[in-house]
């Protein structure tokens, strides 16, 4: 047992500098900790947003954007000149001649085109395209998609005529289910007041 005077041996000084090893490490300030803190969160949050803007909305096809469309209101002058020109450009040359879709649109019809529709033989009728033949050898049919222009039309002068800039899109669909888009076409729409209501009465 040694005295209280004699030198520390080689296990006290172990001792003391194993006690030196165990030194804790600063401890930082509170505030200068949550600043790190929020600093790290903000940086985080910009790094998100920014990643996001960066991100290219997904491509929407015309005739995708078109289906989503409401249907046409039969009771405004608008909705029936969408509804019937829906209904004359949408063909099944398998089944049909060139012009028999007028006559599937005749109950939204005005005096014009009603009696176009119901001339002898031989009066000009809607020739809708020179392919007819080649569509109906090979079982296509035609969708057609229509939809009331933003762009004003001219001025009728007539508070019981107006007229439409109408946008159609056609596919014609082949028994297969491929799709091939047709090139759109704008025409503008005449829609006269009738007895029955707003009916299309031209179109061109």
């Amino acid at each position: 047992m040694s005295r209280p005077d004699e030198p520390a041996g080689p296990r006290a000084r172990r001792i003391t500098l194993k006690a030196h090893g165990r030194r804790r490490a600063p401890t930082r300030p509170a505030h200068m900790t949550l600043g790190v803190i929020l600093m790290a969160g903000a940086t985080l949050l910009c790094g998100c947003a920014g990643s996001s803007d960066r991100t290219p909305a997904p491509a929407t096809s015309t005739a995708r954007q078109l289906e989503a469309v409401p249907a046409p209101d039969p009771d405004t002058p608008d909705g029936v000149a969408v509804a019937a020109l829906r209904e004359i450009f949408t063909w099944y040359p398998a089944t049909e001649n060139q012009g028999a879709s007028l006559s599937r649109a005749r109950k939204w019809l005005g005096p014009s085109l009603l009696r176009t529709l119901d001339a002898p033989a031989g009066a000009q009728t809607p020739a809708p395209t020179l392919r007819w033949a080649d569509w109906g050898r090979d079982g296509v049919k035609v969708q057609a998609f229509a939809f009331a222009s933003g762009e004003p039309a001219p001025d009728a002068g007539d508070p019981n005529t107006q007229q439409f800039k109408i946008g159609i899109e056609q596919t014609a669909v082949h028994p297969d289910g491929t799709r091939e888009s047709l090139p759109p076409t704008t025409v503008i729409a005449t829609v006269v007041r009738t007895p029955a209501g707003w009916r299309l009465d031209g179109f061109r």
